[in-house]
């Protein structure tokens, strides 16, 4: 079974939580299935963008990034966070390769604009994978490691919302499920429970009354863009909890958030 698995938040800045992810992912793979490990990384660029004087502005949930910031996006989650990722997955005994969207086009975007009066500067939204790629990489029971920074269509480097990303590389690979590995339970409904199965009206109501908000928001969207392009599975897994993507490849979960049409 092929997975792509999107990490990040907490679940990136924590050491112990991060080894176990890590290791889940690990066995998935010697058990005989196929992962795609896409990761964001935005708490490390806020320090580092504050430690080089740098602001960091957000419209509509979206880091605005101008030639500075994506200097720092580019040195950040294709430098610090990817290689840390690689590093440990290899300690690990996982063989893995780090990407960004540059590296053998693998993740083609286009320039995503903001609202009205409000430029997002080298903010993309992904459009495509070059399948063949990956393709390469899963034959030889390698994990790519897909940093959240995507190639435009005039070869510049472009900061994506990684839960976008991740679904990009979902469908884009025929993965059978996109899992999002989060710092929260799941998808929480008005009284503030985990929706263990929550679908596309549901969310779009959710939404709408503002109970959906913050973080969750990219995620459900993202979600439904995969089952959009007919993915399989799309689920928000609380990443802390040891065991949670092992249970799920094993069709045995009972945490998280399934998202359905």
């Amino acid at each position: 079974m092929r997975f792509t698995v999107k990490l990040g938040g907490s679940i990136l800045e924590d050491a112990a939580t991060r080894a176990g992810v890590l290791g889940e992912i690990g066995d998935l793979v010697a058990a005989g299935h196929e992962v795609i490990l896409v990761h964001g990384g935005g708490k490390t660029l806020t320090r580092r963008l504050g430690q080089l004087g740098l602001p960091s502005r957000f419209v509509d949930g979206l880091r605005v990034t101008d030639a500075r910031t994506l200097e720092a996006a580019v040195m950040v989650l294709a430098g610090e966070v990817n290689k840390r990722l690689v590093l440990e997955l290899e300690r690990l005994g996982t063989r893995a390769l780090g990407v960004c969207g540059a590296d053998a086009a693998s993740l083609r975007c286009v320039r995503l604009e903001g609202s009205p009066g409000e430029a997002l500067g080298y903010v993309g939204r992904p459009v495509s994978v070059n399948r063949a790629f990956f393709e390469l990489l899963l034959a030889e029971r390698i994990v790519p490691v897909v940093a959240s920074l995507g190639l435009g269509y005039d070869f510049e480097l472009y900061n994506v919302n990684a839960d976008s990303a991740a679904s990009a590389c979902a469908w884009g690979t025929d993965s059978q499920a996109l899992v999002y590995l989060t710092d929260v339970g799941g998808v929480r409904g008005e009284d503030g429970s985990v929706l263990r199965r929550v679908g596309r009206r549901e969310i779009e109501r959710l939404r709408a009354a503002g109970v959906i908000s913050g973080g969750m928001l990219p995620k459900t969207l993202a979600c439904l863009e995969a089952l959009d392009h007919r993915v399989p599975a799309a689920c928000i897994l609380p990443g802390a909890e040891r065991g949670a993507l092992g249970r799920f490849a094993a069709g045995n979960c009972d945490e998280g958030s399934v998202i359905h049409d």
